[in-house]
Formats: C-alpha cells, sequence, structure tokens
C-alpha cells in the first residue's frame, strides 16, 4: 500500500499499486483524483441529486441529464498511465456515458488524465452510502458519497419542482407581515410566492448555511447567460431532528432596487428578472464537492398558465418642440432623450414581473425622436358630430386642390369624411379614414382623415387659398394642429373616448398603426394641468386605442408615480376606471388614481386577479393581442410521463406534517444578516 498526502494535508490511505519499484512505471505520478469544486483526492465528497431541469424539456433530470447539466459532477483522474479508466459506482448515483446512466464504465485517457461525470439520482438515506471507485492498472481509488439535495419551497413549505413548477414575484408589500423576519421549520409564510431553501444532507450537523443567486439565462432581459443579478450568501439553515431536511428563513424575490433594499428585510430580499435561474448552493464544511438546483423565474412562454413567459412592446415616440432649438421636451438632446425613454421600459418591466411579462430589452425598445406632424389630420364634426346642411367642401392636399366635394344634406361626419377620401385618392393619395366615438353631447361620433402621397409621407392640409374648408352651414370641418407652446388640450370626462382634436392630431399621424403594441408618446405638459399621464383603452371604444401620452412631470415621477406603468395597466387590463373609485383606497396598488410615494409602499404592485384579467385581455388569444410568448423551448416526448412526478418525497419529510406549535422553539431560522449584492449592468451594488 502507498499513502500521499492530499489537499487538507493529511494522509490517507488511497489505494494498493501493483507495479513493483524497480519497473519503469515506479517513478511516475500517482493516480489522482480532483474534484470540480477544487479538492484534490478526497476521501468524502458531495453529489446533487439532479432534480432539477436544467435543459428546461419537462422532463426532470435525473431521468435524463443534458449535456450541460449543472449538477453532474466532473471528475478529473490525472497521472493515468493506462489507456482507459475503469469507474464503478454504488448508491444513488450513476455515471453519465454517451449511451446513457450506467453503474460501470471504462472512461477514455487523452494525454493521461480521464473525465468522469457523475450524477445523483437517488437522494442518501444515510450519510457516505453512495461511492465511486476510480482504477487504472493496479491503481484504484474509492470516494464516499453523499447524495445532497438543495431546492426550494413556496411559502407554504411546498416543494417546487423545476420540470413543472416556477417562482414568481411576490405581490405583497415587501415589508408587510406576510413574510417572516424570523420562521420555524414548519412554518408557513401569508404570502405563497415566498420561497424557503431546504437542504437534504444526513450527514450535516443542526445548523448550515446556503447561497442563493439569481443568474440571467439567454432569454433574460439586458443580462448576459450566466451573468449574477443578486445573490443572498451566508442564508442561515436550521432543522429540529437529523430525521428532517434544513430549511432557510423566507425569502421574497423583488423586481427593483428599492425592493431589494427595504429597510428591515436585509438577506430576505433577492433581485430577479423574467426567466432567470435561481440557483441554490449548499456546502458541507470540510467535505468536497456542493449541492445546487435550480428554479425559474417563470415558466417557457409556450406555456399557458399564469406564470407563462410574455412579453408586450412599446412604440415611443418623445416630441421635439417645433421650432423650439431646445431639442426634445426631455433630455438636454436627442440621446438624452432616447436614454430616458429607454429607461421607461425599466421601469415597465420592474412593475409588469409581477405578471411573468415583460417589455424586452431595453436598448433594442421602437424609441425615436420626432415633431408633431405638421397639419396632417382633417376632422368633420369634430365635438358636436352634427348632420351636414348641404354645402361643399374643397381643400389643399400637399400643392394638389381637392374638390369641391358636394355635400347631401343629413350626411354623417363619416358619410363626408368618406366622399373626401374618394376624392383624395383620386389624386394619387392614400387616405386613412377613422370614425370617433360621440362625445356626451355630440349628435354623431366625429371622422378624421389623414392622408399620405405616393412615397408614404404624410400630407398637409390647408385652405384654399382664402377659402373657407366648407361652405356648410351646420357641418363643421377644420384641420388638427399640435402647438407644445401650450400644452396639448386634454380630454375631459364628456370627450375623453374621442380625445380633443389636438390629442387626434398628435396621435393618429405618429401611432404605428399596429394592433400588437402600445404607443407611448412623450409630451411637455397638459395645457390644463389636470394630469400627468392619458391613456386611451380599447375597451372604452375610443377614437386611438392602446396608447398613452404621459408628460415631464409623469416622466421625472418615474419611481414615484410609476406613470408610465399605470397607465400601461390601463391598456393591458382594458379597463378605464381606478379600483380606488369603485372600492376602499389601497395606495399601494398600481392602478391606485392618486398615490405618490418612492418607497416599497408606494403604488407599484399588481394582484394576482389583475394579472390574470391581463393575460386574458390583453393576452395571446386576445384580439387583438398585446401580449406574445417570450420564449420557447422544447419540450420532451417523455414530458408527460413526469406531469405527476415525485409520487413520492425524495427524501424523507415526515415531519412535514407535524404541529407547528409542537416545533421545538429553538429551530426558528433567521434569515438575515447576510452578505447581500446585485449586480446589474457591471455595477455591484454591497450592503
Amino acid at each position: 500500500m502507498k499513502q500521499r498526502p492530499v489537499s487538507c494535508g493529511l494522509l490517507v490511505l488511497l489505494g494498493a499499486l501493483a507495479t513493483p519499484a524497480s519497473t519503469p512505471h515506479a517513478q511516475s505520478s500517482p493516480l489522482s483524483i480532483v474534484w470540480p469544486t477544487g479538492e484534490g483526492d478526497p476521501v468524502e465528497a458531495l453529489v446533487s441529486l439532479d432534480a432539477d431541469d436544467d435543459d428546461d424539456d419537462g422532463v426532470p433530470d435525473l431521468a435524463a441529464p443534458p449535456s450541460d447539466d449543472d449538477e453532474v459532477v466532473r471528475v478529473t483522474v490525472r497521472n493515468v498511465t493506462t489507456g482507459a479508466v475503469r469507474v464503478s459506482v454504488e448508491g444513488g448515483v450513476r455515471i453519465v456515458t454517451p449511451g446513457g446512466l450506467a453503474t460501470s464504465f471504462n472512461a477514455p485517457v487523452r494525454e493521461g488524465r480521464a473525465e468522469v461525470l457523475l450524477v445523483g439520482v437517488a437522494a442518501s438515506a444515510r450519510a457516505r452510502d453512495a461511492s465511486v471507485t476510480l482504477s487504472a492498472g493496479a491503481e484504484s481509488q474509492r470516494v464516499e458519497l453523499t447524495v445532497v439535495a438543495a431546492t426550494m419551497l413556496d411559502g407554504h413549505n411546498a416543494p417546487r419542482f423545476a420540470h413543472r413548477d416556477a417562482v414568481g414575484l411576490s405581490h405583497e408589500i415587501t415589508t408587510d407581515e406576510t413574510l417572516p423576519r424570523r420562521a420555524s421549520w414548519g412554518e408557513v409564510s401569508g404570502d405563497v410566492d415566498n420561497v424557503r431553501v431546504e437542504v437534504w444532507d444526513p450527514g450535516a450537523s443542526s445548523q448550515a448555511t446556503a447561497r442563493v443567486e439569481a443568474l440571467g439565462t439567454s432569454a433574460s432581459v439586458g443580462l448576459a447567460p450566466g451573468a449574477l443579478r443578486g445573490q443572498i450568501a451566508g442564508l442561515a439553515l436550521a432543522r429540529p431532528t437529523s430525521g428532517l431536511p434544513h430549511r432557510s428563513g423566507f425569502v421574497r424575490l423583488v423586481g427593483d432596487d428599492l425592493d431589494l433594499r427595504a429597510p428591515g428585510v436585509q438577506g430576505q430580499t433577492l433581485l430577479v428578472g423574467l426567466r432567470d435561474r435561481v440557483r441554490v448552493h449548499y456546502q458541507r464544511p470540510g467535505v468536497a464537492g456542493e449541492a445546487t438546483g435550480d428554479l425559474r423565474v417563470g415558466r417557457p412562454g409556450n406555456e399557458d398558465g399564469p406564470l407563462a413567459a410574455r412579453r408586450a412592446r412599446w412604440h415611443i415616440v418623445v416630441l421635439r418642440q417645433r421650432g423650439d432649438r431646445t431639442g426634445p421636451v426631455v433630455g438636454n438632446d436627442d440621446e438624452g432623450a432616447l436614454r430616458i425613454a429607454r429607461r421607461q421600459v425599466s421601469i415597465a418591466n420592474e412593475v409588469y414581473l409581477q405578471c411573468a411579462m415583460t417589455w424586452g430589452d431595453p436598448e433594442r425598445a421602437d424609441v425615436t425622436v420626432a415633431e408633431p406632424a405638421r397639419d396632417a389630420l382633417l376632422s368633420v364634426g369634430d365635438n358636436d358630430g352634427l348632420a351636414a346642411a348641404g354645402g361643399a367642401v374643397r381643400v389643399m392636399v400637399n400643392s394638389v386642390a381637392v374638390g369641391p366635394v358636394q355635400l347631401q344634406p343629413g350626411w354623417r361626419p363619416i358619410d363626408t369624411a368618406r366622399a373626401l377620401a374618394t376624392a383624395m385618392r383620386a389624386r394619387g393619395f392614400t387616405v386613412r379614414v377613422t370614425e370617433n366615438p360621440r362625445t356626451d353631447y355630440g349628435a354623431w361620433g366625429s371622422a378624421d382623415l389623414v392622408a399620405r402621397d405616393r412615397s408614404g409621407h404624410l400630407a398637409s392640409f390647408a385652405p384654399v387659398g382664402t377659402n373657407p374648408l366648407s361652405t356648410d352651414a351646420q357641418q363643421s370641418v377644420a384641420i388638427g394642429r399640435v402647438d407644445l407652446r401650450d400644452g396639448i388640450d386634454e380630454f375631459n370626462n364628456l370627450n375623453s373616448a374621442s380625445g380633443t382634436l389636438e390629442e387626434r392630431a398628435l396621435v393618429k399621424p405618429l401611432g404605428d398603426d399596429d394592433p400588437r403594441t402600445v404607443d407611448l408618446l412623450v409630451i411637455n405638459r397638459f395645457a390644463r394641468g389636470t394630469r400627468i399621464g392619458e391613456a386611451f383603452v380599447e375597451g372604452a371604444a375610443g377614437t386611438w386605442v392602446n396608447g398613452l401620452l404621459i408628460d415631464r412631470a409623469g416622466i421625472s415621477a418615474e419611481r414615484e408615480a410609476w406613470t408610465q406603468s399605470h397607465e400601461a395597466g390601463h391598456i393591458l387590463l382594458d379597463q378605464p376606471w381606478h379600483p380606488d373609485n369603485m372600492g376602499p383606497d389601497r395606495p399601494w396598488l398600481l392602478m391606485d388614481a392618486d398615490a405618490s410615494l418612492a418607497a416599497v409602499t408606494g403604488p407599484k404592485r399588481l394582484t394576482v386577479d389583475e394579472c390574470a384579467r391581463i393575460h386574458q385581455r390583453s393576452g395571446v388569444d386576445a384580439v387583438p393581442g398585446l401580449l406574445e410568448r417570450y420564449d420557447t423551448v422544447r419540450v420532451s416526448p417523455r414530458a408527460s410521463e413526469f406531469a405527476a412526478w415525485p409520487a413520492a418525497p425524495l427524501y424523507p419529510r415526515e415531519g412535514d406534517a407535524r404541529d407547528v406549535a409542537a416545533q421545538p422553539t429553538n429551530t426558528a431560522v433567521t434569515t438575515g444578516p447576510a452578505d447581500v449584492s446585485s449586480t446589474e449592468a457591471g455595477v455591484t451594488l454591497r450592503r
């Protein structure tokens, strides 16, 4: 037998060497094993129970580990003088081979090295009840293994399984009583979206620690795959008896920095993004290896459940004050305006993560800076919607005179608009006619025309010489003009469905005419100062749907009033009203009418019911559908086999049914203080 030092400086028995000292092999280095966590020649190591679903195919990895499985242990065998390393395993460990999982395998050797892939398929009942033996020639090493399960529970202590479950953002105020500051082993929280770490390691002491982190994936918005978004290190774990798994206190997943740094819950908040991996890391002091387990934030977009990932899209236009050399209405220049607009996309992502949805990468958002169109809208019967008495309309479209178009008595505004459109088309223009809803005091709805020349450019309207646009004594014809110098004339409760003439003259030429996007126009201010944002909602059958206006005050209150996200909420919910107009005031809700507070109790929460309504009224099956499937994954043909897996606990959980009051008082877990950090866009923030 031959002894040699291991990484901790102790001498351990490694195995017999059959090669005599007089042979050429006597001077070669002995067989050496390096564990992926850096330990050399360990006598004991941990292996993860591979019960997550790294490739998102609906099959637990322990049934078919993917090639890039994070729980696969890649052991390196060095100083090999034979053509292969003989590998055999016992207990709940298997060897990952090209032909599948096996209990024995000859690993090929290249340049004196071999790589052996191990995976845990059954949790250990006792410490060291599994092992791997690696042999080359007459040399052999045996490492005793414990298969450890590291996973997460929801707020009701139900296990989450990655092949069918996900974690999601909390809908509660971060610092409220639904996040327990201390939690005994069997205690539940008032918020099912809270999570806690659970680790089964039969060889551990009663106290342990874990690390939980959020990692970007290929689908994560604005974050490179594998990049750290946030983490909680030193998360305390405890168990009341040796027959139970360890548990942490409760952790709340959050989407913004205000919630991440909420007072009084340090070490209990984790910053995440849609489709991030939330990963648990566990190590036992003095033992090689670690156990890990992943859960995604939200389910794949090809699914249809409440946590299925969805995406909405903005079309953002920041206005430039026509003739004003100071540039756009926000920002010192175009670059500054674009930066401010893209920050609005980031804020919307933070808020709507509560509903498992995103607005996409802010850097790729459709954002432009543009002047209001000049005299590009012609309106018939604005405001009053009166019928024609009889007369004629003449109008210049660019430099082309159109008309006279004779009006018949009794024609509604839409009839007159269609006749004008026919005359314009005869002169080579493309014309879009839209009918507006009737104002509360109008006879009929007004109608608007927007024309384009053969090149697709907006055409402008003007009177023919000094003649009036119309000779009709009753039905008006007017050119819509936008003048930002005195602000935008906003609608009131009587004409909210139609909007004002100036609003229509602004939005109809600049909208992208795509019913699947939300138009956001940034203006300087509203003329009467009654609001800082307006939404035009499909359910209100308005003149402009799925669009909103927000002024400089609304922009400046970005994480105080969340104006843009609030107005977008009216559109996504397809609901023009406010919940506090019809019930008790809850100023922490995003859809509150008048709340404003830059704190965790500010108006940014969406309820579970509101998220369900968004998916129903604006989801992939709605017409028009404002939400699209965010990402898709390849589902395994075997996924249906595991819909109800596991049928029994993966490791002893006999204490789950115990009365909470019977738990020893000294098993309560306090989650913080801990080393908490958040990394975004290369900047590390540390408490």
